[in-house]
């Protein structure tokens, strides 16, 4: 799985505001009042970990392969869609990898989108994390194969993407609470990665 691939631009479109990158960031830093316009850096526990910057590349046994931690990097944002995004996930609750709402975003949301990468360095046993957004609100989460090439238009342009969507044996749970949207993950591996992309309105 460590081919190279090209940043695909179908699937729903975007008109892009400009982006506000954050001009210092820390690993597991927790999150300042982040104003509309802006995208706010989550604070990061449980074996999650802020990347300050998006990763050269996400292939398999990688820089990111851990016995113990998930990453997690800002794609884009803040962009506006032109189009309606199709997400697997909109409402709190618990849920498998296997879930699917077929919920959409609607046309004309401004969003930030965020990456969560697991790559477990034995290929086998658990991984989890968390992030927290205590200013901004978690629209939506795409973790199925259809719906995360349909919305590879989010992709960073710095990153190499090798994609693993989430599987049965995944679960997550996400709490929706006023000032404090929680997204949490548990990610079972065999050989392959696991990865979220986690969508906020900002």
């Amino acid at each position: 799985m460590s081919s190279r691939r090209t940043l695909l631009r179908s699937g729903a479109a975007l008109t892009t505001a400009a982006w506000v990158a954050p001009s210092v960031l820390t690993l597991d830093r927790a999150a300042a009042a982040a104003p509309s316009g802006t995208c706010e850096i989550p604070s990061m526990s449980n074996g999650g970990v802020w990347l300050s910057s998006a990763p050269a590349s996400l292939a398999e046994g990688g820089v990111l392969d851990s016995p113990t931690e998930t990453y997690a990097f800002l794609e884009q944002g803040p962009v506006t869609l032109s189009a309606d995004l199709a997400v697997n996930r909109t409402t709190a609750g618990t849920f498998g990898g296997t879930s699917n709402e077929n919920a959409s975003i609607p046309a004309g949301t401004t969003i930030c989108s965020y990456y969560v990468h697991g790559d477990r360095l034995d290929d086998s046993g658990v991984l989890t994390g968390s992030m927290q957004f205590s200013s901004h609100e978690i629209a939506g989460l795409i973790y199925r194969t259809n719906e995360m090439n349909a919305s590879n238009f989010l992709r960073n342009p710095a990153t190499t993407y090798v994609q693993g969507p989430m599987e049965s044996n995944d679960s997550m749970t996400m709490s929706l609470a006023t000032g404090a949207n929680v997204l949490s993950w548990s990610m079972r591996f065999g050989p392959h990665l696991d990865q979220i992309r986690v969508i906020t309105s900002c």
